[in-house]
C-alpha cells in the first residue's frame, strides 16, 4: 500500500464514477477575492492536483482539468482587516468587488487585485489550472444558459432554499440578486416581480446593509448579461452544471451549503460532483484561520520564509484532521519536510516527495541522508549569533557538516528563508519572562569543564556532542527532560529548541563556552552537594 493514500483512494473513487475517459475530468476550486488569498485558499488548488496526480498516475489514461474560480462579482459585505485604506474603501462598500477601484492602485479593481495575488502564488508552484472570473462568467453570458435554468425552476428551487432559513426571511427571498443600475451596489435589491417568459425581473433598492445603505430606485432587468448575481449557494450550483463539473473539496463549515448545491445543480438538470469534505486550518490559538482576519500564515509569508515543497508537504497530511499552521510553528513545520527528504527515497512513487515534486514540477534537494540541520536549528544560530547575512549563516552549516555542499542551492536558500523569518517575526515578538530552575546551574561549571577538555570538539558529531550533554544528569541521577529545559532557557531564552548537540556543533567550541560562562555568570551557581 502507498504511504501517502488519500489522493488515490480519491483518485479510484472518482473513477469508479467518472468512466468516460474520451472527455476530461473537470475539477473545480473557489474562493472569494474579499481579502487577501490565505493558505486554506491555496490548499484547495494543492490537494485537488494531488488528486489529480494520483488519477493521472494511476489512469494514465485520463484527462483531466482544473478549474479555479473566483466568485469576484459578490458584494463587498465588510472592510477586510488583513487590508489597508479602509478610507478608501468605505464608500465601496456593498458593490462588486470587481467594481470596486484598487486600494493599491496596481490592478484594474479591488478583484484584479486579489485574483493576481492568487495566480502569482499559484503559478510559483507551477500549478496548471484555468482561472475563471465570475464577473466575466456572468457579463459575457457563460452563465445565462444556466441563469434561464433558475428562472425556469423558480418556485422549486425558492421551495426547497426556504425551509432551510428564517420564516422572516422567506416571503422577501429570491434566488436572484439584481445590480442595482442607480448606486451600482447588490445587497440593497430585493426582487419584488419576475417575469419568467422574457427573463427579466422587477426590483427595488431598499435594503439596509450593516455598513452600507441603498438609494430607492426601482427598475427592471434582464437575469442575462450580468445585470444580476444568484446567491452564492446557487451559484456554486450554477458553476458546476455550467462546466460540468465532476469533483470538488469543501471545508466542514459547508457541509450544509454543499448539499444543498448538490440538489439544486439536479433541479437544473446537471449531475452533481464528487465531494469530499476536509477539516479547517486553525492558527496557533486554535481559532480559524480567515482571509479577512488574516490570522495564520499568510501565502507572502509562506514564500518569504519556507521552501515551497515545506507547505506541499504539510498539506498532503490527512485532510480529515484540524492542523494549526501559525508562524511559531513554522519552524516545526518545515523541519518536517526536511525529515522526509532525509528518510524517504525520491523514486518511489507512491512516498510524499512523488507528490511534492510532481505537483510543483521542480525537486528542491536530493536525498539529505543522515542530515542533521534543521529549520530550527539555523533559526536558534541566527538568533542566538545575531546573524542577518544568509552567506554568513550558510558558512556555518557547510563548517559543521561539510555534506551540506552536496545540496548547496537548497541549503543556501533556507538560510535564506531563516534569516528573513528571523528578521521580521522572531525579533519582533515579545516573549514572556521563563521560570528557570536555577538548582540546575550548580552544575554548569562541571559542563563548562567536560566541554574545556574536550580538545576535538570541534570535529565531533551531532550526536556525540549530545552525549557530551548527557554526561551530567547521567552522574547525578537528574531529570533529564528538565536539565535539558534549564539549558534551553538559559542559553536560547526558550522552554525547548533544535537537538541540543547539532545545535552546539555548528556554534563551534568558542561560542559554546562563551554561551555557557555567561550563563553561569547570570545564574547563581551553589556548590553541588
Amino acid at each position: 500500500m502507498p504511504k501517502v493514500t488519500w489522493p488515490h483512494q480519491e483518485a479510484n473513487r472518482l473513477h469508479s464514477i467518472v468512466l468516460n475517459s474520451d472527455q476530461p475530468i473537470i475539477f473545480e476550486t473557489g474562493y472569494g477575492p474579499s481579502g487577501l488569498p490565505h493558505i486554506g485558499t491555496f490548499a484547495e488548488v494543492a490537494r485537488t492536483t494531488f488528486v489529480i496526480k494520483a488519477l493521472q498516475h494511476d489512469f494514465p489514461e485520463a484527462k483531466v482539468r482544473l478549474i479555479a474560480f473566483s466568485d469576484d462579482m459578490d458584494g463587498l459585505r465588510s472592510l477586510p482587516e488583513n487590508i489597508p485604506h479602509h478610507e478608501k474603501l468605505r464608500p465601496f462598500l456593498g458593490m462588486p468587488l470587481s467594481a470596486i477601484p484598487d486600494p493599491f492602485k496596481q490592478a484594474a479593481s479591488f478583484a484584479d487585485y486579489m485574483n493576481k495575488q492568487l495566480q502569482r502564488f499559484l503559478n510559483s508552484y507551477g500549478f496548471d489550472y484555468e482561472f475563471h472570473s465570475s464577473t466575466r462568467c456572468y457579463q459575457q453570458g457563460i452563465f445565462d444558459n444556466g441563469l434561464k435554468q433558475v428562472m425556469d425552476h423558480y418556485n422549486s428551487i425558492r421551495e426547497l432554499f426556504i425551509a432551510t432559513i428564517s420564516k422572516e426571511k422567506r416571503a422577501s427571498w429570491s434566488p436572484f440578486f439584481p445590480l442595482c443600475e442607480s448606486c451600482g451596489k447588490i445587497y440593497t435589491t430585493r426582487v419584488i416581480e419576475v417575469d419568467p417568459l422574457h427573463y427579466s425581473l422587477s426590483y427595488q433598492c431598499d435594503q439596509v446593509g450593516k455598513d452600507f445603505n441603498p438609494c430607492g430606485h426601482v427598475g427592471t432587468t434582464m437575469i442575462t448579461g450580468g445585470k444580476v448575481k444568484v446567491g452564492w449557494k446557487i451559484d456554486w450550483a450554477l458553476r458546476w452544471y455550467t462546466f460540468g463539473v465532476h469533483y470538488e473539496m469543501y471545508g466542514k463549515d459547508l457541509i450544509s451549503s454543499a448539499n444543498l448545491a448538490s440538489k439544486i445543480c439536479s433541479i437544473l438538470g446537471g449531475n452533481p460532483p464528487v465531494l469530499y469534505k476536509y477539516e479547517l486550518f486553525l492558527d496557533e490559538t486554535g481559532a480559524k484561520i480567515s482571509k479577512k482576519i488574516g490570522n495564520g500564515i499568510s501565502m507572502e509569508q509562506w514564500i518569504k520564509y519556507s521552501p515551497l515543497g515545506a507547505l506541499l508537504n504539510f498539506l498532503l497530511a490527512n485532510p480529515n484532521k484540524a492542523r494549526p499552521m501559525g508562524l511559531p510553528i513554522l519552524p516545526k513545520i518545515v523541519d518536517e519536510y526536511i525529515d522526509v527528504l532525509g528518510k524517504e527515497n525520491p523514486q518511489d512513487t507512491h512516498f510524499h516527495r512523488w507528490f511534492i515534486d510532481n505537483v510543483q514540477h521542480r525537486q528542491d534537494a536530493s536525498y539529505l541522508k543522515n542530515n542533521e540541520l534543521s529549520y530550527n536549528l539555523l533559526t536558534n544560530v541566527a538568533q542566538n549569533l545575531g546573524i542577518k547575512d544568509a552567506g554568513l549563516l550558510y558558512q556555518y552549516a557547510l563548517k559543521y557538516d561539510p555534506t551540506v555542499a552536496q545540496n548547496q542551492d537548497f541549503f543556501q536558500l533556507l538560510c535564506e528563508k531563516v534569516i528573513a523569518y528571523v528578521q521580521d517575526y522572531e525579533e519582533q515578538t515579545s516573549k514572556e519572562p521563563l521560570t528557570i530552575d536555577l538548582s540546575y546551574a550548580q552544575y554548569l561549571p562541571e559542563l563548562i569543564e567536560i566541554i574545556e577538555k574536550e580538545d576535538n570538539f570541534d570535529n565531533l558529531t551531532g550526536e556525540e556532542i549530545q552525549a557530551l550533554a548527557f554526561i551530567i544528569p547521567k552522574k547525578y541521577n537528574l531529570s533529564q527532560p528538565e536539565w535539558f529545559k534549564f539549558l534551553y532557557s538559559v542559553l536560547l531564552n526558550k522552554e525547548q529548541g533544535p537537538r541540543f548537540g547539532p545545535f552546539l556543533g555548528i556554534l563551534g567550541k568558542k561560542t559554546v563556552l562563551s554561551m555557557l560562562n555567561k550563563a553561569k555568570e547570570h545564574c547563581v551557581v551553589e556548590p553541588i552537594n
